[in-house]
Order: C-alpha cells, then sequence, then structure tokens
C-alpha cells in the first residue's frame, strides 16, 4: 500500500493552526523559533477583533472617547452614544526594526495629529494619546522572516507570509466600516513580499553572471 496519502499536506485556505501543524509535521514535530516568534504575533494580531482584552483598536472604537461636537453625535435618555459621522483616521502601514506595523493617526482640520492632544475642538477625538491608541499591531521581525523565506524557506513559510496578508486586511476592512479611513498608505504585506521576491531574483541573477565569469556551467536543465 502507498503511503503517499499519509503526507502532510496544507488546505487551499489553511487558518493559522492547520499551517502551524503543517510546519511540524516537516520538521521533526517542532516548530523552530524563528517561525514561533512570527506565528505568534500573527496568533495574537488575528485575535484582536475577538477577544475582550483592552488593545488600541478597541481605543479608537470606544465611542466615549469620541468628540461628539465634531462628529454631529449625542447621548440619547439610556446613555446610548449616536453620531452622524465618524471619526477620521489615517492608516500606515510601516517596516521598522521590530517589524510590521500598523499605525493609526487622527485629523484635526485636515492634518493629522501625531502627539498627545486632549479636549481640541477640530479633533474628532476627545483625547488622543500615541502610545496607547496609535500603534494598532505588530508582527515582530516580519521583514526579516520574508527575507529568510526567500533564502531558505519552505511551503509552511509561504503560507505564514500568505496568512499575515489576509489578517492585516481582515483588520483594515474592519477599520473601515467602524471608523471613517481616509487614506491607506505605506507599504503592504503584499507589496514587501513583492519587493523582497525581486531582490532575491536579482541576487540570483548577479550569482549565476559571477559563476559565468568564472567559468562554470549553470545550465538548470
Amino acid at each position: 500500500m502507498s503511503g503517499t496519502h499519509n503526507k502532510a499536506q496544507l488546505p487551499s485556505n489553511p487558518t493559522l493552526k492547520e499551517i502551524n501543524w503543517y510546519k511540524k509535521q516537516i520538521n521533526w514535530g517542532e516548530l523552530p523559533p524563528f517561525y514561533h516568534l512570527v506565528a505568534s504575533s500573527i496568533g495574537e494580531t488575528e485575535g484582536i477583533l475577538e477577544h475582550g482584552f483592552d488593545t488600541a483598536v478597541k481605543r479608537l472604537l470606544d465611542k466615549r472617547n469620541w468628540n461628539l461636537d465634531a462628529l454631529d453625535g449625542h447621548i440619547d435618555v439610556s446613555g446610548e452614544i449616536h453620531c452622524q459621522n465618524k471619526p477620521r483616521i489615517a492608516l500606515y502601514q510601516v517596516v521598522t526594526e521590530r517589524g510590521f506595523e500598523l499605525w493609526a493617526q487622527p485629523f484635526a482640520k485636515d492634518v493629522t495629529i501625531d502627539q498627545y492632544i486632549k479636549d481640541n475642538r477640530f479633533m474628532e477625538y476627545r483625547v488622543w494619546d500615541p502610545l496607547t491608541m496609535k500603534h494598532l499591531i505588530r508582527i515582530n521581525q516580519f521583514h526579516t522572516f520574508i527575507n529568510f523565506y526567500f533564502e531558505r524557506g519552505d511551503k509552511a513559510d509561504k503560507a505564514l507570509i500568505l496568512h499575515c496578508h489576509k489578517v492585516v486586511h481582515k483588520i483594515i476592512n474592519f477599520l473601515k466600516q467602524e471608523l471613517n479611513i481616509v487614506e491607506v498608505s505605506g507599504v503592504s504585506v503584499k507589496e514587501l513580499y513583492q519587493l523582497q521576491e525581486k531582490h532575491s531574483q536579482a541576487c540570483s541573477d548577479e550569482i549565476d553572471i559571477a559563476r559565468i565569469a568564472l567559468g562554470e556551467n549553470i545550465s538548470k536543465e
């Protein structure tokens, strides 16, 4: 009997749990430390919209901190807050030395705010504190992980990168529904992947030319 049916395989649209399981199957039952670091960050990010603990995303959505005068809002007799408009937010996808991050900044008139401000009638939040409201998500060392994938990664690593793209996209779409997202700028996960892919191909081509110069045969047939 053939044992091929026992080989580990990934579904067409795997969950993080399924990707981790597959990684273990092709890696002697273990998750490498670097992979685990990135996968854990993605798992925490994925849970932002589900878990009850306090996050920067939930602070953005807390209507108790919205400037009701600026947003044409009011509080009804039962204490519920109603707003005709939603706070304007600019989202930035940023790569730092720590990893891939999603930042948020509010507007005052037509200017984005990146410092602590309280009770300004032109700002659409009563209080804006960058320390607790700006940094929405972080995928630790994700840019380095993409580099690693193109150097010596496997199918599970690529699946993890694609899953990260889906998670970030889902969070941005959620924010677009709940807030007035004026702009989304920076480098997306997809663009970050494509940039590194081009760089990797360029490096490979340079190596081939160097080998030709040394008289080596680089035929891939």
